[in-house]
């Protein structure tokens, strides 16, 4: 998977390797054969909140936002979509967009010592989280999150990081 990172705020060394890891992971697990693509933008909880107010309507600032620019049929995900997938193709990159994410770094650096686990599998789990609504999982209703849940479970066991880690 390309990553075509912006940011606005700076990441720990290290941690945007890590993301590409988890990017690759996330794309081999959900069964995606083609190439694809994400714009991830990196900002300040000033920035995100700014997003999160235009596009969502909620004035606060958050973790993770993502904009798909996919659309999958009702219970079907990316895996399961190629032709989908293909509709996003770019020439100019060669790959398939999946669409944007925005990730706060001090929010993420925040939740990390909320939840008690590293700042590496804080990253790693939002970029994970974010590229699973990309391809089509959500957790609004009990059953997806489930579904959502169990995913982002198997890509960060994948890259070595479990809940325990």
């Amino acid at each position: 998977m390309v990553l075509e990172l912006e940011q606005t705020a700076e990441v720990p060394s290290g941690f945007l390797s890590l993301m590409q890891r988890a990017a690759d992971a996330a794309v081999q697990a959900e069964g995606v054969h083609v190439k694809t693509a994400v714009h991830i933008l990196l900002c300040n909880d000033e920035e995100i909140r700014t997003y999160n107010r235009e596009w969502r309507q909620i004035d606060r600032a958050t973790d993770v936002l993502s904009f798909p620019l996919v659309s999958y049929p009702s219970g079907k995900t990316a895996g399961a979509c190629p032709k989908r997938l293909m509709q996003a193709y770019d020439d100019e990159s060669n790959c398939c967009m999946l669409g944007d994410l925005i990730i706060s770094v001090p929010h993420a650096l925040a939740q990390a010592e909320e939840y008690g686990h590293s700042p590496e599998r804080e990253f790693a789990y939002l970029t994970v989280h974010g590229l699973c609504h990309l391809m089509g999982y959500d957790h609004i209703e009990p059953e997806d999150k489930v579904k959502m849940r169990a995913k982002e479970e198997e890509i960060l066991a994948a890259i070595g990081l479990t809940r325990d880690e």
